[in-house]
């Protein structure tokens, strides 16, 4: 049987008043709601362009939850199609701002875009907004592609 009444030392609350206060486990009342989780960061990797002496890559990014992210940069790990290591890159994505959906492309210097097998982005070297760093940026980027090669952390 539970008891109707709680004693603190020489006063007895009734579960009822501890409830209220947020008190006692197990109650709606001490279960506050927990925030929603922060909408992830998509980064597509969406098209290789061979160019002269370098491959260009399209990524589409997209940032629904916000807030404004004014300086991204990643440290990418790019592998060849038997999973070695072909190169390291830092690349700069930003602005990225909320709720908008952004395409940035860089070139790949003396990289030919059919060895690329899959690319790891290894670090986020910069997640800032204007208020500064964004908390949990890294746990929010959620890679894909459209290509052969895989975009993954």
């Amino acid at each position: 049987m539970i008891p109707s009444t709680v004693a603190f030392g020489r006063f007895r609350l009734s579960l009822a008043a501890l409830a209220a206060a947020g008190l006692v486990l197990g109650t709606a009342a001490a279960h506050a709601e927990q925030p929603a989780a922060p909408a992830p960061i998509t980064v597509e990797l969406n098209k290789l362009e061979p160019q002269p002496n370098a491959c260009r890559a399209y990524l589409v990014l997209s940032n629904p939850g916000g807030p404004d992210i004014t300086d991204l940069k990643l440290d990418l790990i790019l592998f060849n199609q038997d999973q070695v290591i072909e190169k390291r890159i830092a690349v700069s994505l930003a602005p990225l701002p909320a709720g908008k959906t952004s395409v940035k492309l860089f070139d790949i210097d003396n990289q030919d875009c059919g060895r690329i097998g899959s690319v790891l982005i290894n670090d986020v070297i910069a997640c800032t907004s204007a208020d500064g760093a964004v908390p949990e940026c890294s746990k929010r980027l959620q890679p894909s592609t459209r290509v052969s090669a895989k975009l993954f952390m």
